[in-house]
């Protein structure tokens, strides 16, 4: 069932919260898709519910919960135009990268599952920052990267921000305690240009309810942020390589993790750690065949 937040924009709830924004003539715009063909039949039967037909579809970024039912409404709706930024695109069309990415090389089977690999697209149209119009209907497009490299947000002219997984609520910060992150310094910069949006309301893709602020969850997902560089920061008192790191992460979030997520903590412990070396606070040394980072 969609749920209103502003004029002609809704959102369908769910695992991964698809935003959905009304036409005059019944068609739709839906920001991201949610993960499989059971997702996209839940979308659908919401859609046919209200009268709307989806015509265009954002895809936040290349992460299957997001795009995984693309391929999916696509084929029930042939004349569906999808739209992603072009580099985010490329992951979806060469749908084994994000798995070749996370692991360096030829990936684990473990690796490969539905989380992290999702049906391939390929995608109709690229969007860049700025304004597009799509039909009768404006929208602003928001770079957001951070917790993927060329992740976009999509304003409507109702005023809403769907803002994908540039910001984690209070309950996805509590459950999983360490953020996945593959640019920390991006991260850092997106959090402080979202607090100084002027929007109407934000829907992130994991959260229970549109926020009508959220300067005061930015706050909390930098403190956050800030009290992971602080813990490596102090780890690497002693010379710690990236292995350590992850261990030291994943003690401290109290995670049993499974091989996805222990190579996803890897690969935000390496995104904080380039974080902390490039901006010379740690030094890095190959000793005896390891990498080790450190404080001077």
């Amino acid at each position: 069932m969609l749920q209103k937040v502003n004029g002609q924009t809704y959102y369908c709830p769910g695992p991964t919260n698809i935003g959905v924004v009304r036409y005059k003539n019944g068609m739709a715009l839906l920001v991201d898709a949610g993960i499989d063909s059971t997702a996209g039949r839940g979308l659908a039967q919401a859609l046919e519910a209200e009268g709307l037909k989806p015509k265009y579809l954002i895809l936040t970024h290349a992460h299957p919960d997001h795009f995984g039912a693309a391929k999916w409404l696509k084929e029930q709706y042939t004349g569906l135009l999808r739209y992603a930024s072009g580099e985010e695109a490329m992951y979806m069309k060469y749908h084994r990268l994000e798995s070749e990415a996370l692991y360096g090389a030829s990936p684990l089977r473990e690796l490969e599952g539905r989380f992290l690999k999702g049906p391939a697209i390929e995608v109709e149209n690229f969007l860049k920052p700025g304004v597009v119009e799509l039909g009768e209907k404006r929208f602003q497009i928001i770079a957001l990267p951070g917790h993927t490299f060329h992740q976009i947000g999509v304003l409507t002219g109702d005023g809403v921000l769907f803002a994908g997984d540039s910001l984690f609520s209070e309950a996805i910060m509590e459950k999983y305690a360490f953020p996945f992150l593959l640019d920390v310094e991006a991260e850092l910069q997106t959090l402080k240009n979202l607090e100084e949006l002027e929007v109407q309301a934000v829907v992130l893709s994991h959260g229970k309810e549109p926020y009508s602020s959220i300067k005061e969850l930015c706050a909390k997902n930098r403190e956050r942020i800030e009290e992971y560089l602080e813990m490596i920061g102090d780890g690497c008192n002693q010379p710690l390589t990236r292995e350590d790191v992850t261990e030291q992460i994943l003690l401290a979030a109290g995670t049993e993790a499974d091989i996805p997520g222990y190579h996803m903590a890897f690969a935000t412990a390496g995104a904080f750690l380039s974080y902390l070396a490039n901006r010379h606070e740690l030094e890095k040394s190959i000793v005896g065949g390891k990498c080790y980072f450190y404080k001077e």
